[in-house]
């Protein structure tokens, strides 16, 4: 018998049910989904989330699939699934709570607080009473509703257990530098995760701009290719895994304007093309057509995050650029 959230599920079966958060002054209640599906056998124990930004809709999708679609008769270990983590910020389509006063973004929250705002909430129960039970944790990640992000596994630390984990996904590009520019792993889920000696990392791509049938389709295609080609290398499902050969560790730069204004991107600029050092990536104009700011790269590399919107405030991203540090080979 396998216990979660005060969930007991059985050998072979599967059980859904909520975590209790808070209730919202109009009555409503915040609540957690929760999907598991335990297997037949003993085994691993693979936590998965999406939705911790309620504007990245494409692990939604490719989860709440994945979950329909899993066996527990074929399972050996437990799959724990949770599709819609930010439920506050899903339903607002926005990358957190437009309710917070405080903490705006849950994956800058962890570890959270039980008696803290809802966010910090959300953060401190899912961690304490689904996290902790993971032998591996996978965050599904993607660019939002402003921005396109072509795909890589982001980690927080370049250990051998998380690079194991980063083998088994099989993307063709991870780094453990998300944002040159920023900081970004204080406050996380992952970096959270491995102060607590668990693997975890986070498979960002898609986003706004590319969210037509066949795109999304391609995006949760690439999402189950990674998290199938993990299931099998931890031992949880048989079969043969479809992964990159080799795989990138990249140095990322997200370009970010100074000026506001309407973001006119260059013809060329696509996904995976090369750019030079110093190039225009983009103009910034104002509303009377004047050129405010020509955004150039900082680096030479590809190209592998576009705007998913011709609006930019001072300070957003409006594209992506990698360079390949080194190459690993996957056995």
């Amino acid at each position: 018998m396998f216990n979660v959230a005060g969930m007991r599920v059985s050998a072979g079966s599967r059980a859904s049910g909520w975590i209790d958060i808070a209730q919202l002054p109009s009555g409503g209640a915040i609540r957690i989904p929760v999907v598991v599906i335990h297997g037949r056998r003993e085994g691993p124990v693979l936590v998965v989330d999406a939705g911790i930004h309620g504007d990245e809709h494409e692990g939604v999708i490719a989860l709440l699939e994945l979950l329909r679609d899993m066996d527990p008769a074929t399972l050996t270990g437990t799959l724990i699934g949770v599709p819609v983590l930010n439920g506050p910020a899903f339903e607002a389509g926005t990358r957190g709570n437009p309710s917070e006063l405080h903490v705006y973004d849950m994956n800058r929250a962890f570890p959270g607080e039980q008696t803290g705002t809802i966010t910090k909430r959300i953060a401190a129960r899912y961690f304490e009473d689904v996290v902790k039970l993971a032998t591996v944790h996978v965050s599904l990640h993607g660019g939002g509703g402003v921005f396109y992000h072509a795909g890589a596994v982001n980690v927080p630390i370049l250990a051998p257990e998380i690079l194991r984990v980063v083998k088994s996904i099989g993307w063709q590009r991870y780094t453990d530098a998300p944002d040159s520019a920023l900081s970004p792993l204080t406050g996380t889920l992952s970096q959270h995760c491995w102060d607590n000696g668990i693997p975890s990392v986070m498979m960002e791509l898609g986003g706004a701009s590319h969210r037509a049938p066949a795109q999304l389709t391609h995006v949760r295609d690439e999402f189950h290719r990674g998290l199938r080609n993990l299931m099998i290398a931890c031992g949880l499902i048989e079969g043969h895994s479809r992964r990159s050969n080799p795989i990138h560790r990249i140095k990322k730069y997200n370009v970010k304007t100074n000026a506001g204004g309407v973001v006119v991107t260059r013809d060329w600029l696509d996904i995976e093309a090369e750019v030079e050092k110093g190039e225009v990536l983009c103009d910034i104009l104002d509303y009377l057509g004047n050129l405010l700011e020509e955004v150039r790269s900082p680096l030479e590399g590809r190209v592998m995050g576009l705007p998913g919107s011709c609006l930019a405030y001072p300070g957003r991203i409006v594209a992506s650029i990698y360079s390949v540090l080194d190459e690993t080979h996957v056995d």
